[in-house]
């Protein structure tokens, strides 16, 4: 769900998305479209999902993620989500 959500965006059907625990195989499948889209892209816990590092181990790594397709949007939401992703 967390890729639909995201591509909800994309897609202009929705102004932004928060997920919280996303995985990276939900986020890796649609990150090129997101970015091709001009979609805005801020990562709750400050850590960027890319480049990937080899031989680490994802499975426990959660990326919780604003996703905006205005930069308005992203600077009125982030700090009203951010302190939610945190807890």
């Amino acid at each position: 769900m967390a890729s639909y959500n995201l591509l909800l965006v994309a897609a202009g059907h929705v102004v932004g998305s928060v997920e919280a625990t996303p995985k990276i195989w939900d986020i890796a499948g649609v990150w090129p479209i997101l970015q091709a889209a001009g979609t805005i892209w801020t990562a709750l816990d400050g850590q960027e999902p890319f480049p990937l590092t080899v031989g680490s181990n994802y499975r426990d790594r959660p990326y919780p993620t604003l996703v905006s397709n205005h930069a308005d949007s992203a600077a009125i939401f982030a700090p009203l989500v951010r302190s939610v992703a945190q807890r």
